[in-house]
């Protein structure tokens, strides 16, 4: 039968780990040889003297002594860390376990504490692992950060093109529909709105405007003097009209208007005398100079004078060269026959 001394001996002598028995005063009692390789022990410095001369010449290893100590002093507690130590300028980890020896109770007294043994592993590549794995972690994080900033950025810049590309779409549509000089709709945009009107079913009126006089100034003082006097024009011709109305720029001197819910020519009368008026009043320029120009305005009202926007346009046109001949007064045309409807 083996001895069980003889056994664990053999345990000890193989085993990976590292073991390290102290007495209560802290002095090395038996190491096993993963602790002589691990720790540089050796026999001749072992047994009389205290583990901290024994184990810890270097500094760098006073947290390996501290535990040491806190497994002497508190033997309460089972210790478990992972601490740093230092061999022969190099640096390892080790995971170490301390637990209290106790001695056999006898009839003399309960057992008591006789020392502390302390087992230990290699933890280096463990730990090394571990870091790289928290450094490759933290370089990814980095990564995906830096992306996803990459992408925020880009995707501002979309929205940006996006936003600029809307706004330059619905600048053209505009520009198609509106007038550049006056921002008023264009022949365009008024044909359908007068299509739209007329689909509508209701009464209303059409009002074709010339402006009389505007060419002699146009010729006389240049273009730029005749652009701001018809951007002139516009605005008071808007300050005659009300919200839900139309009034659009055909072209050079030309304009027109949509007076909706207009059954009678009485109705429109207020109106082409507003718009006479304020048209007519004289118009500042560079200097002392004043502006004179006046309107002759066409009248055709639907359904009376036509069905379809062309025979309403060219009724109010037809309306508003007979308002020329007449001394600029309005003018209704007569009844359309077939032929104009």
């Amino acid at each position: 039968m083996v001895e069980p001394d003889i056994v664990f001996s053999r345990i000890l002598e193989f085993m990976q780990g590292g073991a390290l028995a102290l007495d209560r005063r802290g002095h090395v009692r038996a190491f096993n040889p993963a602790a002589e390789r691990m720790l540089g022990l050796s026999l001749e410095r072992a047994g009389e003297h205290p583990f901290a001369t024994v184990l810890f010449d270097d500094p760098a290893n006073d947290d390996f002594a501290q535990a040491l100590l806190d497994a002497v002093y508190d033997a309460d507690s089972r210790h478990d860390r992972d601490i740093e130590y230092h061999r022969d300028g190099q640096r390892v980890w080790l995971n170490m376990i301390t637990s209290t020896l106790w001695s056999h109770p006898t009839q003399d007294g309960p057992a008591r504490k006789v020392g502390v043994v302390a087992l230990f592993i290699d933890i280096t590549e463990r730990k090394m692992a571990t870091a790289e794995l928290r450094r490759a972690n933290e370089e990814l994080e980095r990564r995906v950060q830096e992306r996803t900033q990459q992408l925020a950025e880009a995707n501002l810049r979309l929205q940006r093109e996006i936003a600029e590309r809307v706004r330059a779409q619905e600048q053209i549509a505009h520009l198609a529909e509106h007038d550049v000089l006056t921002a008023l709709p264009n022949r365009r945009r008024f044909e359908r709105c007068l299509a739209d009107a007329v689909e509508g079913g209701q009464g209303f009126a059409v009002l074709y405007l010339d402006l009389d006089g505007f060419k002699a100034i146009n010729d006389t003082h240049g273009h730029d003097t005749g652009d701001g006097l018809l951007q002139n024009v516009a605005r008071r011709l808007k300050s005659c009209l009300r919200a839900g109305d139309t009034l659009a720029r055909l072209g050079g001197d030309e304009f027109a208007v949509i007076l909706g819910s207009i059954c009678t020519p009485e109705e429109v009368e207020p109106v082409v005398e507003r718009i006479i008026a304020h048209v007519g009043s004289p118009y500042g320029a560079d200097g002392d100079l004043n502006l004179k120009i006046s309107v002759s305005v066409g009248v055709a009202l639907y359904p009376e004078a036509g069905r379809t926007p062309r025979a309403l346009l060219q009724a109010a046109d037809r309306a508003m060269y007979e308002a020329k001949r007449s001394g600029r007064r309005p003018v209704r045309p007569p009844a359309p026959d077939s032929k104009e409807v």
